[in-house]
């Protein structure tokens, strides 16, 4: 029984491997470890980081997104149930 729910979350979760991407670009140094070719006169080192930064943003807003779609946590149209009263905490 236990196998099946740990099968299940690792589906559930898969998305989050896509993280790995930018760690495993911008760690491997020796690729980008150089100043040609420039774009704007900025070296091929900084751009290159510069540019990474950004897709990691773009990965990470795709994770999100599949996420929240295959695990359905993000419903806008569902309202809070307020339990009591306002102010009532238990």
């Amino acid at each position: 029984m236990a196998k099946k729910t740990a099968r299940a979350g690792w589906r559930k979760y898969w998305p989050r491997l896509l993280f790995l991407i930018p760690v495993v670009i911008v760690l491997w140094v020796p690729f980008y470890n150089r100043l040609e070719p420039a774009l704007g006169g900025i070296p091929f080192f900084y751009w290159y980081q510069l540019a990474w930064v950004l897709i990691a943003a773009s990965i990470v807003m795709s994770v999100y997104v599949l996420e929240t779609r295959i695990t359905h946590t993000a419903r806008s149209d569902e309202k809070l149930e307020a339990p009591g009263p306002p102010g009532d905490l238990l």
